[in-house]
């Protein structure tokens, strides 16, 4: 038998141990929970354990791990029960158990499963507490008795087994943790400006008002904690009608509050922008839709220029059809100075596109990627175009608000690399700066602009709960 260890306190302590069998061969093997005190006599929990309680099943040869979770405090009314209503295997697939052959050591392979599932036998393993929502939807919503967690990010319903790849739980749990993280310095927040607005007149100290912070979660989070109570979409509707048609009359009453008003949604704008651009960032979206996301939200893109720039057309044809029809040139964005109405044009990649080699071309020397060169040839090839075309285009669309004086060239791809590789960041920044005529931005350093800016102007603005 296996004694437990007193891994996360005293009160598990010495509570009981594993018995582990060998099954047949010696890849086989089935752990029962052994409770140090035996249950009183004639209880439900003694009829259990006369039958044995199964912890464990483990086929190491076979790659799967069987859990069968319990309740294993003494005091609990379902002591040595199943842990969960109607879920009452949790199977882990993975071929890194063959690693154990021969002589499988069940803690060890206990300790190697994913973040949020329980890893002392002496706890009745299955998943943390904060993961008994997925188990309650599972129940509640399917008739499944078995969870299986295999490779991959999938999840399916097969029959009475639930399917979840492990990339997927462990994204889940990932959210779980920064939801918490998020509610407890919320809360935080709230507490502290509690406390010294009660005592503020006593010591002297103006009052405070507690930040709602920047995520949607921290702001929910901190007004469930002040006691604020979320609008309803029909409340939300009728106060967005009663600004809008009042606007004017408020803006003329009261020019500050208004202004501040309109700042603060404007943030809130900002915040979401900013937000949604991260999220994508860390997905492997598609060149195309990245392609939509810019055409939806053009501030975005704005952020590579340094002059006042505007859109004029996404996949603007810029000339170069050759007689049969054929070869057009398309450029993913054309742009215009608003002032000087030059034009300039944008080619984006994905921000996975490699932009410098992996092969060092000579010692601490990194060239740029062929995927880079690529784009930037594009580029410089639409820009040639367009200067050969622009008379005919503007004449073809009818737009004459367009100069080509001296085309801009744009290109968005990849991100820049990181600070713990010096030597291709040097490279990257030595090739894009003698790039005459093609600008060279990251998408990281994209968010970085917007969040730059934001907190420009979030030091200034005071909250909302004062207008």
């Amino acid at each position: 038998m296996i004694p437990t260890m007193a891994r996360f306190g005293n009160d598990q302590t010495n509570i009981g141990s594993l018995d582990v069998r060998k099954v047949g061969t010696s890849s086989r093997v089935e752990a029962f929970f052994v409770p140090t005190e035996p249950p009183p006599e004639k209880s439900t929990a003694q009829q259990r354990l006369a039958g044995g309680v199964k912890l464990i099943e483990l086929d190491t040869e076979a790659g799967v791990l069987k859990i069968h979770p319990i309740y294993t405090i003494p005091t609990h009314i379902r002591y040595l029960r199943p842990k969960y209503e109607q879920v009452h295997t949790i199977t882990v697939e993975t071929s890194s158990l063959r690693q154990y052959l021969g002589a499988p050591d069940v803690e060890a392979i206990l300790e190697t499963l994913s973040p949020g599932f329980v890893k002392d036998f002496a706890y009745g393993l299955g998943l943390l507490k904060d993961c008994n929502r997925l188990i309650r939807l599972i129940e509640e919503n399917t008739a499944c008795d078995e969870i299986i967690f295999t490779d991959g990010n999938s999840s399916t319903v097969d029959g009475t087994t639930f399917r979840l790849g492990v990339e997927r739980f462990s994204a889940i749990w990932t959210e779980i943790t920064r939801i918490n993280s998020r509610g407890n310095r919320a809360s935080s927040r709230v507490k502290d400006v509690f406390v010294n607005n009660n005592l503020a007149s006593t010591l002297g100290l103006p009052a405070t008002e507690y930040s709602l912070g920047r995520h949607p979660d921290s702001r929910v989070i901190a007004m469930a904690a002040d006691g604020v109570d979320k609008l309803s979409n029909i409340e939300r509707d009728a106060l967005v009608k009663v600004i809008a048609s009042e606007s004017a009359v408020i803006a003329e009453s009261t020019p500050q509050k208004f202004q501040q008003l309109k700042r603060d949604i404007e943030l809130v704008n900002l915040d979401r922008l900013i937000d949604v651009y991260s999220d994508s960032l860390n997905r492997d979206e598609t060149e195309p839709y990245w392609q939509r996301f810019f055409d939806d939200n053009a501030f975005a893109l704005q952020q590579v220029f340094g002059a006042p720039m505007v859109s004029v057309q996404s996949e603007a044809r810029v000339g170069g059809r050759g007689l049969a029809g054929n070869g057009d040139k398309i450029a993913d964005y054309l742009f215009k100075n608003s002032l000087t109405n030059n034009v300039a044009l944008v080619e984006i990649k994905r921000p996975t596109t490699q932009i410098i080699d992996n092969r060092e071309f000579r010692g601490g020397v990194f060239g740029p990627s062929t995927e880079l060169n690529r784009a930037v040839t594009q580029v410089l090839d639409q820009a040639y175009s367009l200067t050969k075309n622009l008379t005919g285009l503007k004449e073809s669309s009818r737009q004459w608000d367009l100069e080509s004086y001296a085309i801009s060239c744009f290109v968005v791809a990849g991100r820049t690399p990181s600070s713990s590789e010096p030597q291709r960041q040097k490279s990257f920044e030595l090739y894009r700066a003698n790039s005459r005529n093609v600008t060279i931005v990251t998408y990281d350093e994209i968010l970085e602009h917007l969040q730059l800016l934001r907190n420009f102007f979030a030091p200034t603005t005071p909250s909302t709960k004062e207008i």
